[in-house]
């Protein structure tokens, strides 16, 4: 604070105070200036390239996706922050009263940045209470999707402040998981890693979620099976990932009730030990006038042959291909004259031999 400074708010109060003697006037620029200068040594700068995102779980008593009075907030609920292609970006964990908070969230300057919450963790016997979709996104309400408890994405700029992602869950007893978990496993062959599981006592059940991930804790649907719903009999399905990466694989099913109340299985992880050539997938299956085979390779160059084999394992059309470092799509050609039915697509390499099961409408 300076004399220049002091004179200036002194003749500010004089010029609309004239009846106050100097040493008054002198004494309320003093505190005017001491206390200006101190609020604002004290408040926070804002960031220009920041934004904050809260805020809120809670137990959802009357299953409805709106916060009712006496709804109490629910500690412990693990939030994950991630951006629109589900990296993870940040996690928190809900307080004592339910409430979380991502602060400085960066945002690109007079940008905008798109994100999702997922909330994790929640107590056993419990499940996501339903989500409200309506024209006021700000609303106090349920922002969690039923079946694997993320949000919609939404979008920020800088500098703004979303108070509103919310979470509700419903209390969800006797749910029980409709499988042994030894008997849900996956291998790899033929290019492609194939899984399996059984169910027993399928009463009630809707539909199973396949999802896969590649560390283990981020995982994304990657597909959908409906439920047998045969009573006590056991139910065998098969689902083939024709996407999987080289390495570890993870995947787990999500198994949906006819109300929407799901559980998850644990787990399992499938190596994708891919050496020299392998078949990725073969499309379309059902294909009709054209085949196309995608064959990735870890050598320079490969030569390959390509065999399309009917169901009796008589040979209908050989091809050959010379095979680059990386990913091929390599176009079968002259099958739109093959009657309909059961074919087999085979790659033969220098190192080993890939044949895959083709339908032809």
């Amino acid at each position: 604070m300076n004399n220049n400074s002091t004179l200036w708010v002194s003749r500010i109060v004089r010029n609309n105070c004239p009846g106050l003697s100097r040493p008054v006037l002198v004494m309320i620029a003093v505190f005017f200036l001491f206390n200006s200068n101190a609020q604002n040594s004290t408040r926070p700068s804002l960031s220009k390239n920041t934004s904050s995102i809260g805020d809120y779980v809670w137990m959802d008593t009357n299953n409805n996706g709106i916060q009712d009075p006496g709804e109490p907030g629910v500690a412990n609920v693990m939030v994950v922050l991630y951006d629109s292609l589900l990296h993870t970006l940040d996690t928190r964990y809900t307080d004592k009263d339910g409430h979380y908070l991502f602060e400085n969230v960066q945002i690109p300057v007079e940008g905008e940045k798109a994100f999702i919450v997922g909330f994790y963790n929640i107590p056993p016997n419990y499940a996501y209470t339903k989500s409200i979709i309506d024209s006021d996104y700000m609303n106090a309400n349920s922002k969690a999707d039923p079946i694997n408890g993320k949000t919609r994405q939404f979008t920020l700029h800088a500098g703004d402040s979303r108070r509103d992602i919310d979470g509700g869950i419903k209390s969800a007893p006797g749910i029980v998981l409709p499988l042994t978990v030894d008997q849900f496993n996956g291998i790899f062959s033929n290019g492609y890693i194939q899984l399996k599981w059984t169910t027993f006592t399928e009463a009630n059940i809707d539909h199973f979620e396949v999802e896969r991930s590649s560390d283990g804790t981020d995982f994304r649907q990657i597909g959908r099976i409906e439920a047998v719903g045969a009573g006590n009999n056991n139910n065998t399905y098969t689902y083939s990932d024709l996407t999987s990466e080289k390495g570890s694989n993870f995947y787990r099913l999500v198994m949906i009730d006819n109300e929407g109340n799901f559980t998850t299985s644990k787990a399992i992880t499938v190596s994708m030990d891919v050496r020299g050539i392998s078949v990725l997938v073969v499309y379309p299956n059902p294909f009709s006038k054209r085949v196309v085979v995608k064959i990735r390779s870890e050598k320079n160059t490969e030569h390959a042959i390509i065999h399309i084999i009917n169901n009796d394992g008589v040979v209908l059309r050989t091809q050959e291909a010379e095979i680059q470092r990386g990913d091929n799509n390599i176009t079968v050609k002259d099958v739109n004259e093959f009657p309909g039915g059961v074919y087999f697509l085979e790659v033969i390499a220098e190192n080993r031999s890939m044949k895959t099961k083709l339908m032809k409408q």
